[in-house]
């Protein structure tokens, strides 16, 4: 047994003897048993960067072209990937999200050794890195200065860079990562937010992507013995924002919508709420009644019509009204709400056309234009143009559209007369939840121009960073041009 080996038996064996017991946890006060996830957390982290190393060793030992000598066919297994899943009892997903941030590691120990050993974290170190336009992530990752799942997520959102891009991909490489420390954003979210980059520069791309996906479009109908008719539709994101959009919008109060309504509409709540349906149930049967009756039968809305939000910039847009055709897709690219998959010309062309959709011009700093009233609830125009600002809650990791947010006044209402006008610029959206949170704990967010800070009592303030694919245009041309 090889001294490595030996020194890892034995670190295992120290691990057993010290890890907690649910007896353990339970004793343990709500600062400790806080303070105790956060130190195991760190400890799997080094241990899931060790399995990475091993395992991107173990996958390069197991190439095809080794034949007979191939550690994978050695051990009766199709790949590298597949040996790693098969010792460590994992999925076959992990086990190859476990080879490419070893390949990752690899990367960081060729351009910065480990025996530099690493300072303060700092953008401008990273972008002094040689090496390939992904070193930056990697060494970030290898530093701990980014975990492994974000660096994963950023590297598999950004893609393959254009040929001759690569410092245009390293730069956007450098805005993700400042976004991620200033943001404290979940895995999901910089992987959206790498996607919406990588739309941005590389409109060609944005184009084709929209046309991948519209063209897996389908439905299947299946018909199964008990009688139950069950339908199978995949759609394209426009799509599914024209046909979620009056969906949600119906049963918003049952799914978590938001708690300011008209009388009327806190009328139709209280009916919600008391019906005896399941969520399910209720999802189906508005389904089938909007594709029967259609989505703007009189009544069913009352005052509102539900209208999918499109925002473009206007140069995106005069390049979609005035391409000269023959043959080619209309350039340009757009942004639907709380989508990282943009939408090609030809699409934003037909959705306005059709009345489908109807489209908002934002500024070259991303906010609309504002619309201010002395009322303390915000008006539709102006809830509208905060979704397209923020893309959904701003609170980090949030995953909820600005269909089930509320606007959030920077300055409270409540605090003096001076307060008593409702800007756009001065709310922020924020999920029921975390409007709650925010007022129930003491937080405050304040805002820098067009930037927006979380302030929690006692903490480091946190950046904001809005969630809509728009912004991330803007910022990305910005920051590059």
């Amino acid at each position: 047994m090889s001294e490595i080996v030996e020194r890892v038996h034995a670190l295992a064996a120290a691990a057993a003897a010290a890890l907690p017991r649910p007896d353990d946890v339970a004793s343990l006060d709500n600062d400790d048993e806080l303070s105790l996830l956060t130190e195991l957390s760190a400890l799997r982290r080094r241990v899931d960067a060790a399995i990475s190393v091993v395992a991107s060793d173990i996958d390069r030992k197991s190439a095809r072209e080794l034949g007979v000598e191939s550690l994978a066919r050695k051990a009766g297994v199709r790949s590298g990937a597949a040996l790693v899943q098969k010792l460590t009892g994992s999925s076959l997903g992990d086990a190859r999200k476990a080879v490419r941030v070893g390949v990752m590691l690899q990367t960081a120990r060729e351009v910065a050794p480990e025996s530099d050993a690493p300072g303060p974290r700092s953008i401008e170190a990273l972008a002094a890195l040689g090496g390939a336009w992904s070193a930056p992530v990697a060494v970030a990752v290898r530093n701990g200065w980014l975990p492994p799942e974000h660096g994963d997520r950023i590297l598999s959102g950004l893609g393959t860079p254009q040929d001759g891009a690569d410092g245009r991909w390293r730069a956007a490489c450098l805005q993700i990562i400042a976004d991620c420390w200033d943001g404290d954003p979940t895995p999901e979210d910089a992987e959206k937010a790498a996607r919406a980059v990588r739309a941005s520069l590389d409109t060609d791309w944005a184009q084709q992507n929209a046309a991948r996906l519209y063209e897996q479009r389908s439905l299947k109908r299946t018909v199964r013995r008990d009688g139950m008719v069950k339908y199978d539709l995949l759609v394209d994101p426009l799509t599914d924002a024209q046909v979620w959009t009056p969906i949600y919008r119906h049963l918003a109060p049952r799914l978590g919508g938001p708690r300011f309504m008209t009388d009327d509409e806190r009328a139709r709540a209280a009916e919600l709420e008391q019906d005896a349906r399941t969520n399910e149930q209720l999802l189906a049967d508005v389904l089938t009644g909007f594709l029967t009756a259609g989505v703007t039968a009189s009544g069913v809305f009352g005052k509102y019509t539900p209208t999918v939000t499109i925002a473009v910039t206007a140069s995106d847009l005069k390049k979609a009204i005035t391409a000269d055709g023959g043959g080619t897709a209309p350039p340009g690219i757009a942004w639907l709400e709380g989508r990282p998959e943009p939408l090609g010309g030809a699409q934003l062309l037909t959705a306005l056309c059709d009345g489908a959709a109807a489209a908002v011009l934002l500024d070259d700093t991303g906010q609309t234009l504002d619309a201010t009233k002395a009322e303390r609830i915000f008006s539709l125009r102006q809830r509208r143009a905060m979704a397209l600002r923020d893309g959904g809650c701003l609170m980090p990791g949030c995953p909820m559209p600005p269909s089930a947010c509320e606007g959030h006044h920077c300055n409270p209402w409540s605090e003096n007369d001076a307060n008593h006008k409702t800007e756009t610029r001065d709310g922020i959206l924020l999920c029921r939840f975390h409007h709650l949170n925010l007022h129930n704990h003491g937080g405050r967010i304040n805002r820098r121009r067009s930037t927006y800070w979380l302030h929690w009592p006692g903490q480091e303030p946190i950046r904001l960073v809005p969630k809509h694919g728009l912004i991330t245009q803007l910022r990305t041309q910005g920051a590059l041009a």
